[in-house]
């Protein structure tokens, strides 16, 4: 949040109508007076709006103002919230220069720590809960033997079911199982699954044994704010139906994929099975190690 114009996803629970471009206004002090509010959307000549703005509002974006300190309490000039008094400041702004439907949104202190905190990968990282990382931590171990990734048809058409099956609302925790030979690219394949940024921001990645060790499933059963992808690798059958057993009552906050060599079958709402890359794509990938490969290779 540094410059008004940043473009991003309004958080979910924030979208209220369809999902649009939003641009962040930082407030240069801790806080603003209401006529202060008014004066961060005008353009300098102190006539119409900062041109940024309009064309935010015209695009049917969302002006987001971020105060850094929390508005909660009366004010003790009229008897009115701090929240909307500066609230009402914008809008009547906003309504003056043309837009009196413009979407705002005022988020203080509190406002953003309740956003952090219903992401538990974030809370693990910056906190140092141990045993458990988030979606770009993971990188550097999904990635580390080969950079690019080389998908076939199957594995493009599992991706997509990934993507789908998490982006659908439903009323229960999903639980997704992921198996194939070892070394076979199923943990990559669950990676770049995730790697859009509505779900990656919401992974928890680790394995079964350390899981176990992190304490993070006590708070995600008893914190009904937080929001996550566990993504639980090595995980063989036993461990899988522990798992199952302890997630699956939960709402759609929670969404469990497990990874495993194990090809014991097992409880799951989806099952997803991977198998050898297609050979010209197994020939794509040893290329581009610079390996030499034969005609008859």
């Amino acid at each position: 949040l540094d410059t008004f114009g940043s473009s991003a996803s309004l958080p979910p629970s924030e979208r209220r109508y369809p999902a649009a471009f939003c641009g962040f206004n930082r407030a240069k002090s801790s806080d603003i007076e209401p006529k202060e509010c008014k004066k961060e959307i005008r353009s300098d000549s102190g006539s119409g709006l900062k041109s940024r703005v309009d064309d935010l509002l015209d695009n049917g974006g969302t002006y987001v103002l971020v105060i850094f300190e929390e508005l909660s309490g009366v004010s003790p000039r009229n008897d009115k919230d701090m929240f909307e008094r500066r609230m009402e400041a914008l809008e009547e702004e906003f309504a003056a220069q043309g837009y009196p439907d413009a979407n705002i949104r005022i988020y203080d202190s509190s406002k953003i720590v309740g956003f952090v905190n219903r992401f538990p990968a974030l809370v693990a990282k910056y906190k140092g809960i141990e045993h458990v990382i988030d979606h770009s931590t993971w990188h550097r171990e999904a990635t580390k033997d080969i950079e690019e990734f080389f998908p076939d048809t199957k594995r493009d058409k599992q991706i997509e079911k990934i993507q789908n099956v998490l982006r659908d609302s439903n009323d229960h925790c999903t639980v997704i199982r992921v198996t194939g030979p070892p070394d076979i690219g199923k943990t990559r394949l669950v990676y770049e699954a995730l790697s859009e940024d509505d779900l990656q921001e919401r992974v928890i990645y680790s394995t079964a044994r350390e899981f176990e060790c992190s304490g993070v499933a006590s708070r995600l059963r008893t914190n009904p704010d937080w929001s996550a992808i566990l993504v639980i690798d090595d995980c063989d059958s036993k461990d899988h139906e522990h798992f199952q057993q302890r997630f699956s009552g939960e709402s759609d906050r929670l969404a469990l994929i497990t990874i495993s060599a194990d090809p014991t079958s097992t409880g799951a709402d989806h099952r997803i099975s991977v198998e050898q890359l297609e050979k010209n794509k197994v020939r794509e990938m040893i290329e581009s190690l610079d390996f030499e490969v034969k005609e008859n290779a």
